[in-house]
């Protein structure tokens, strides 16, 4: 691991999704480890640190708000650094909860660019 280079966690439950956000992060500059639901991600964030968190919101074994609710209270510093992926846009409840949280997302699918532009951001408000 490379200190410089911002560690991200991805959450998907599709495969293909997390090994293009891996390939992709790779070429960007980015650390990325992959998981595909919401409970082995608890376990990451419990046992290693990372920039960045982005997450699918429709995940097996336990809903994107569940996890919310999840970081919020066992780790709520990185609820900053929480972004949420969806292709729910029509899911009004959806939106309403990242508007009422004040959570950055990504609608599926997404480009390159999107995503590099978002987790620099968030990485780079974090403390040196």
């Amino acid at each position: 691991m490379q200190p410089n280079k911002p560690r991200v966690l991805a959450i998907d439950d599709e495969e293909v999704i997390g090994y293009l956000i891996q390939r992709i992060g790779s070429m960007l500059g980015f650390e990325v480890d992959w998981v595909s639901d919401g409970v082995l991600a608890l376990q990451k964030i419990e046992r290693e640190t990372y920039d960045v968190i982005l997450s699918d919101f429709r995940l097996p074994k336990m809903s994107g708000e569940s996890l919310y609710q999840e970081i919020a209270r066992q780790n709520p510093e990185m609820l900053t650094r929480l972004i949420f992926m969806t292709g729910d846009t029509l899911n009004q409840q959806v939106i309403h909860f990242f508007d009422r949280c004040r959570i950055p997302f990504l609608i599926k699918p997404f480009d390159v660019d999107e995503l590099h532009q978002i987790i620099s951001r968030l990485s780079a408000r974090l403390p040196a």
